[in-house]
């Protein structure tokens, strides 16, 4: 329930009477008020047949109108005048100004009827104790209407601030759809999600740490989108240039290992995100090695020979058949011997040093190589097959176990 200040009952102070004198005077005042304030204060010199200047003209109107009832009769209802008041808050914050306009229109709208209420006791001869009463009362009433705008303001606010949170993660799924989105409908979102479009953006998945208590509300940067209540918390991230950016954003989210995509187009957002979702699936597959954050841009040729596993396989399947009847010992030995020799070409004493075994265990194991592939080794296609299936084996094989020996 909303509380609302209230003031004094006038009719304890102000004899009832007083009402049938000064309701008469309330039009010219409600003119003076109004003309005063829109001279005044500029935001408000707005044409009076508009929205807001029938709003500013019955906000007046009726907090001069319901003053004066309230002293003919203290208990008159408040309800259904307080919500012009509140209204007057929530449009006050749907222009997108602080409430200091509004409140100097109070103020204003106060001097101006404590100078009617002067010269109306200059014309009438009220008791000076009275008229004390009668500028006491208005200045508490006045203060009664503020409280109510500020209440609405508030309100507005976080009606405003919901609002603008909802059509961010909205805009944020539009942007990572598979099917993908054209421009045109990304900035139609943009301007109600209050985010300027870039030309550019990076995705970035996020991975929990173990031990680590994340970040609830992260203090993270307007322009960066973000979505940490759905299955797959992630981020977008504008116009990412430089590598400054991601610093203040893993700062603002502890727990939390940071995936950055690469950066594309933002209508390609949805590519960037498949391409860090599958970074981070290598992380925990210790395919990649688990730093934070883990930049797509380091591990390219990673993600390009494991992005369609299915063919990866095929090919290792094919290029690697001669090494199947081996044991695993030596169809590992041998499979690391051809690679190093794939991309060095060099002799026996380079592989040797590469692989830190004797040059005579090379020559010993090449000669075996030779014997399985034969024709292979010559071709320049099936040594590129041979490299790129070698290479992603030792991709998709479980990592070397700490104390585990090198075979010599």
């Amino acid at each position: 329930m909303r509380q609302v200040s209230t003031v004094r009952p006038l009719g304890e102070a102000l004899p009832k009477e007083l009402a049938t004198l000064i309701r008469p005077q309330l039009p010219a005042l409600a003119e003076d008020i109004i003309h005063t304030i829109r001279a005044t204060i500029p935001e408000y010199a707005r044409p009076m047949d508009g929205c807001y200047g029938q709003a500013i003209k019955l906000g007046v109107n009726q907090a001069l109108a319901q003053f004066v009832d309230r002293i003919a009769d203290p208990n008159t209802p408040r309800d259904a005048s307080a919500e012009v008041y509140r209204q007057l808050g929530r449009l006050e914050a749907s222009e997108g100004r602080s409430l200091d306009l509004l409140q100097a229109a109070y103020r204003i709208g106060t001097r101006v009827a404590w100078r009617h209420m002067i010269r109306f006791r200059q014309r009438s001869g009220l008791p000076t104790q009275l008229m004390w009463a009668l500028g006491e009362a208005a200045l508490a009433y006045a203060d009664e209407l503020a409280a109510l705008s500020v209440e609405g303001y508030a309100d507005m606010q976080a009606r405003t601030a919901s609002t603008v949170e909802r059509r961010r993660r909205r805009l944020l799924r539009l942007l990572l759809a598979p099917t993908g989105t054209s421009r045109q409908e990304i900035a139609e979102l943009a301007g109600p999600a209050r985010w300027p479009l870039p030309e550019q953006v990076c995705v970035i998945v996020l991975d929990r740490l173990p031990e680590v208590e994340p970040a609830i509300s992260p203090a993270l940067p307007e322009e960066v989108l973000i979505d940490l209540e759905g299955g797959d918390p992630c981020l977008i991230v504008p116009e990412p240039s430089g590598q400054h950016w991601w610093t203040p954003v893993e700062h603002a989210l502890p727990g939390w290992r940071l995936v950055i995509g690469p950066v594309v187009p933002t209508s390609d957002a949805a590519k960037s995100h498949r391409q860090a979702q599958v970074a981070r699936e290598l992380v925990q597959r210790n395919a990649i090695e688990a730093s934070s954050p883990v930049h797509c841009s380091d591990h390219l040729s990673t993600l390009w020979l494991l992005t369609d596993e299915f063919l990866v396989e095929q090919l290792i399947r094919k290029r690697l058949a001669p090494l199947q009847p081996l044991t695993d010992k030596q169809h590992k030995r041998l499979g690391e011997t051809l690679l190093a020799w794939l991309e060095t070409r060099g002799g026996a004493p380079e592989i040797a040093a590469r692989l830190r075994v004797h040059p005579q265990t090379v020559r010993y194991r090449m000669r075996q190589v030779e014997g399985l592939f034969g024709d292979q080794l010559r071709d320049p296609d099936s040594r590129f097959e041979l490299e790129v299936a070698l290479r992603a084996a030792s991709l998709t094989t479980a990592p070397q176990e700490p104390g585990e020996e090198r075979a010599g």
